[in-house]
């Protein structure tokens, strides 16, 4: 290959690469967006309800503060495995629908 057919490729691959990272910013914002709109109460209760149901209330060790942490890092995953259900709870979401 020619010097000006690879420096073409690469001028192509960056541009691709900078819309790739203008997406991937803009899906941050908009998670970000949509988690700061859900009540902190919210947040709190469902991390409890989310440690309660895998046993953390039971075992004792670390009290509360563990139940909301491993309830907070279960919802951390499903977001992570599911980006729209955050957006999806969200009444602000179902507005723009």
């Amino acid at each position: 290959m020619d010097r000006k057919k690879l420096k073409s490729q690469i001028q192509e691959l960056d541009e691709q690469l900078a819309v790739e990272f203008g997406l991937l910013k803009l899906d941050g914002r908009e998670r970000y967006a949509a988690i700061r709109r859900i009540s902190p109460l919210w947040w709190v209760g469902g991390a409890a309800v989310a440690g309660a149901i895998l046993g953390k209330l039971t075992a004792g060790r670390g009290g509360p503060m563990a139940v909301a942490r491993q309830g907070m890092n279960l919802f951390r995953f499903a977001s992570l495995v599911m980006p729209g259900m955050a957006i999806a709870a969200s009444p602000a979401a179902k507005d723009a629908l």
